[in-house]
């Protein structure tokens, strides 16, 4: 069984708690225009994170964490190559005796909260789950409570979005934009000019308009103030 849909309908912290007191299994697919996340879900726990940003990656983690050096993360990573993928980086550190269970739990629960929290400050979205069982033949790393993980996601994303709101503004400039102007912009700059013609303020709702990623926009808006087009009333700050 599959279900999927817009995040704007369904909320991101509505379809985890579902997963996670329903008890199902399956791969969960969050989907925005800066990011893509894959978690597996075993009975309500996750199984695995994986994520297109290179500083939650897994061994980024461990390493940063401290729990293992680089050449540990090298052995691991081109032993997961050997096998094609089919064991967790977790599992090969820990039957390695890299690392211990205890912290790959660790990372593996601060990779979910990182995840989520980059999902949730990004406009719009969309998910897939996919149910089934991941196909690992152990449990989950050492189980850590969703709830309280989730809660702290969206507090820092509603903190970040409440900063950015207030240090993101952008106007049009005191020009008159004709044809000819938007004629000689590339296709991302005349988006946004066109979004900020139509009223958005900020580069998060700006974002949102043209679907693309918050740091998408904050280049645009760079160039269009270098062109005279714009003006900024704010600096960003992704902290």
């Amino acid at each position: 069984m599959a279900f999927g849909g817009d995040l704007k309908d369904l909320p991101l912290e509505d379809i985890l708690y579902v997963i996670a007191n329903r008890g199902m299994s399956g791969r969960l697919t969050l989907t925005t225009s800066a990011d893509e996340v894959l978690l597996a879900f075993e009975h309500g726990h996750v199984a695995s994170v994986t994520t297109s940003d290179e500083s939650l990656r897994i061994g980024r983690m461990l390493v940063d964490q401290g729990f293992v050096s680089e050449d540990d993360l090298e052995q691991a990573l081109a032993l997961q190559e050997v096998e094609a993928g089919r064991s967790r980086l977790g599992d090969i550190l820990v039957d390695l005796r890299l690392s211990s269970p205890e912290q790959i739990s660790r990372a593996v629960a601060a990779q979910f909260e990182g995840s989520l929290y980059r999902i949730l400050i990004q406009p719009g979205g969309s998910f897939v789950f996919a149910s089934g069982e991941p196909g690992w033949e152990i449990s989950p790393f050492e189980d850590f409570p969703i709830e309280p993980m989730v809660l702290n996601a969206m507090r820092r994303a509603d903190e970040w979005l409440a900063r950015h709101a207030n240090q993101a503004e952008v106007e049009i400039a005191d020009i008159p934009i004709v044809p000819t102007i938007l004629d000689r912009l590339s296709d991302p700059e005349r988006d946004v000019t066109l979004a900020l013609l139509n009223g958005e303020t900020s580069v998060w709702k700006l974002a949102a308009a043209t679907n693309r990623s918050i740091d998408e926009v904050e280049t645009i808006v760079a160039q269009l103030a270098a062109l005279g087009l714009v003006n900024r009333l704010g600096g960003s700050d992704e902290g």
